[in-house]
Formats: C-alpha cells, sequence, structure tokens
C-alpha cells in the first residue's frame, strides 16, 4: 500500500512537472483596443484556434507551444488598427523543404475579443473554433475541424481537413467540407451546406435549407413553422426530411437510387411511381426538391 502511495506521488510530480514545462515552453500574449464593430483577422500556419467573443474592449491574443525553438521556426506578427487587429503567424523558411518538414510540437492559438466583432480566420495547421460573437464570420481550416456556435451574423465555414459543426448562428450560413461530415443545428436564416467528405446532418433549420453530399446521405429536420423549402441532394446516400405538416409546400422528390416515401397529407399531380413523388401539402408554396442517385428518399412530419 505505501508503494503504491509512492509510485502515486511521483506520477503526480512528474505530470506537475511536464504541465509546467508546457506552461513555460513559449508563450507571448498581446492586448490591443478594438472598437464595437471592429475587424479580427486570423493567418495561421500553425496551431489549433480558439476565439470566442468575451465583455471587455479589448482583443486578447495568447499564443503557446510545447517547443522553445518556436519563435525560431515561426514569425509572429501584429498588426493593432483602432478598428481592426490583424495577426500573422507564417513559417520563417519558405523554401521547398519546408513542405515537407512538419512542426511537430503542440500549438494553441487563444483569442477573446469584444462581443461585436467580426472575424475573419484562417488556419492551416489545426482546428477552428468561433463562438459568442455578433458579426460576420468567416472561417477556414487545412489542417482539421472547424465548430462554430452562438453567432448573430452571416458566416461562411470551410474545412478540407475535417469535418464542420456551425450551431446557434442568426443570419445566412454557408458550410462547406471535403474532410468530413457536416452537422447544422439551430440556424436562424438561409443555409447553404455541401459535403464531398460525408454526411450532411441539418437539425431545427428555421430558413430556406440548400444540402448536398457526395459522400454520405443527407438529413434535414425543419422547424415548426417553417415554409421556406430547399433543394436536398445526395450521391452518396439517401435524403431524409422532417416537416411541419401543417405549413404549405410545393415537393418534388425523385431517386435514381431507391424509392420515394412519404407519411406527409401530400396532394398527388401526374403519375403515381415509386421513385418518384410531384404534388402538394396544404395547397403548396415554396420549393422543397429532393434527389437521390444515392438511396432512397423519406418525407416525413415533424
Amino acid at each position: 500500500m505505501h508503494s503504491t502511495k509512492v509510485r502515486l506521488g511521483w506520477i503526480a510530480m512528474f505530470l506537475a512537472l511536464a504541465g509546467a514545462a508546457w506552461a513555460s515552453d513559449y508563450r507571448i500574449e498581446k492586448r490591443f483596443d478594438l472598437a464595437p464593430g471592429g475587424m479580427f483577422t486570423l493567418h495561421a500556419e500553425v496551431g489549433k484556434v480558439a476565439v470566442h467573443g468575451g465583455s471587455g474592449n479589448q482583443a486578447v491574443i495568447v499564443v503557446t507551444a510545447d517547443r522553445d525553438d518556436f519563435a525560431q521556426v515561426y514569425d509572429v506578427r501584429f498588426d493593432p488598427q483602432p478598428a481592426r487587429v490583424a495577426v500573422t503567424i507564417e513559417r520563417k523558411d519558405k523554401g521547398l523543404f519546408h513542405w515537407f518538414s512538419g512542426y511537430r510540437g503542440r500549438v494553441t492559438i487563444d483569442v477573446e475579443l469584444p462581443r461585436k466583432t467580426a472575424a475573419d480566420v484562417g488556419c492551416s495547421g489545426g482546428s477552428a473554433r468561433i463562438s459568442d460573437l455578433e458579426g460576420n464570420v468567416d472561417v477556414s481550416s487545412s489542417g482539421g475541424s472547424v465548430h462554430v456556435e452562438r453567432v448573430q451574423g452571416g458566416l461562411r465555414a470551410d474545412s478540407s481537413g475535417g469535418s464542420v459543426e456551425a450551431r446557434e448562428v442568426t443570419g445566412r450560413v454557408h458550410l462547406q467540407s471535403s474532410g468530413g461530415s457536416i452537422v447544422a443545428e439551430g440556424i436562424d436564416g438561409d443555409l447553404e451546406a455541401s459535403s464531398s467528405g460525408g454526411s450532411v446532418k441539418v437539425d431545427d433549420a428555421r430558413g430556406e435549407v440548400t444540402a448536398s453530399s457526395s459522400g454520405g446521405p443527407v438529413r434535414v429536420t425543419f422547424a415548426a413553422g417553417n415554409a421556406r423549402g430547399g433543394s436536398l441532394d445526395s450521391s452518396g446516400g439517401g435524403v431524409s426530411a422532417r416537416v411541419d405538416a401543417a405549413v404549405g409546400l410545393e415537393i418534388d422528390a425523385s431517386s435514381s437510387g431507391g424509392s420515394v416515401s412519404t407519411d406527409l397529407p401530400i396532394t398527388i399531380r401526374g403519375k403515381v411511381s415509386r421513385d418518384r413523388i410531384h404534388g402538394k401539402l396544404n395547397g403548396g408554396g415554396a420549393l422543397l426538391k429532393l434527389r437521390s442517385s444515392g438511396g432512397g428518399i423519406t418525407l416525413e412530419p415533424r
């Protein structure tokens, strides 16, 4: 029993020393005044990025790395202006060799902004997470996934290295992934979502939805009362839509990869067939178009 406690003590001390070493290898913190309604831009060739809005009136940028040679490998530049703060993190060696020699270390870029700030974030070294901002957001990653939540403003999010997720966004939203799936929840505005790397799943959609996938199924649930319609298409799987049975919609569903089925009281126009439904829900309205060459199509009440 005594030896077990000693071993645990040594393990705890080792972890504490390792944490201290991580904290002290490389760290830089900068604070700049940024007026409400301002703009923040970040271009980073390395690191995991997290940007969130807060109650202050400054942009606070903290860059940490677990290697003490970080400053020898990367150039960190700050360009503060009254209504704009720009941060650039680039590799110093621009020769051909550096493209084949990745940086073996952990780098994090943590940013706190005034809540009423627009953001343009691009990273190629890891994932990006954006939250709690009131302003347009443009975020892209070629090194990992993208997560955005609680944003009031237009959103463009793109990843070629992983999945894309957006939750509780007010405004027009455009999501694209060639490296994984797409998940969108509680989008209060028109939504465009396209994936060539996985499925597309949309819940509580409050505007028009245009969703497509060549890498998996497309599943969309429209919010209660949403009669905006849209276009859903998949060549990588089936398509399913859940709508409020009380709204009016024009339905055009066709599949070359399976059957089309529905539990909605649709008034059918034209010939009834196994792989196509064309008709009106509650007298018609905006068009909801569904296409699949990778599976069947289902239409259900929410």
